[in-house]
């Protein structure tokens, strides 16, 4: 097993993804940078951050790696390791201390996706050489990743948690709000119960907090 790999492009995925993480807001909240940046705090658009490092390292490793035929099958696991380390995670963590959200354990559960998917290439990159047929569903898999990854942060799926975004209780762009924002929401749903909230919802929405309405205005001027 190459080491080698598994440290530079487990580095290039957390730390390209961290930097990603604030490219959104940076960037004036550009459509185009939407694409490959997180826009809020669901758990897709963390699971998008770690996809967005690995398709990085892609552009790069396919010139060095290419013409191994496991290269295709190497990076489609790997594009998968992401998409279920961090849900498991988080959601497990989550139900064993009782917390919405705890961010050093957050920031560990991302560098742990990102080192467990550049172990999974370099190991699939050593295995016995696959044939042609698991190397074409092998591109297949990563061109159907590639597309969701394109489409769900404009077309989310509402009413699925992993897109929810816990803060404000919105989807894909409807809920972007900046960090000085979330912090006010945050004072604001714990100061106030709004009896308008139906049975079973846990968050209040932006549209449901009218305090929260007027921070975005200000803050939009």
């Amino acid at each position: 097993m190459n080491w080698t790999i598994i440290v530079v492009e487990g580095l290039m995925t957390a730390i390209i993804g961290g930097v990603l993480h604030f490219t959104y807001e940076l960037f004036h909240r550009n459509k185009f940078v939407a694409l490959f940046s997180a826009v809020n705090e669901s758990t897709w658009e963390h699971i998008k951050l770690a996809l967005s490092g690995i398709f990085f390292c892609t552009l790069i490793d396919i010139w060095i790696f290419g013409d191994n035929p496991n290269y295709w099958l190497a990076r489609s696991c790997s594009l998968i390791m992401p998409i279920l380390v961090i849900p498991a995670f988080f959601y497990c963590y989550r139900i064993v201390t009782g917390l919405k959200s705890f961010l050093p354990l957050d920031i560990a559960i991302f560098v742990l996706a990102s080192f467990l998917s550049s172990i999974v290439f370099a190991m699939l990159l050593d295995a016995p050489k696959v044939g042609l047929v698991t190397e074409l569903a092998s591109i297949a898999l990563a061109i159907l990743i590639l597309t969701l990854y394109l489409l769900l942060t404009r077309f989310p799926l509402h009413h699925v948690f992993l897109f929810e975004d816990p803060i404000t209780g919105g989807y894909g762009y409807e809920a972007v709000a900046t960090h000085r924002e979330r912090r006010q929401i945050r004072k604001i749903q714990k100061a106030k119960q709004n009896p308008r909230l139906k049975p079973g919802e846990k968050y209040l929405t932006l549209d449901q907090i009218p305090e929260a309405k007027r921070v975005r205005r200000k803050n939009k001027r």
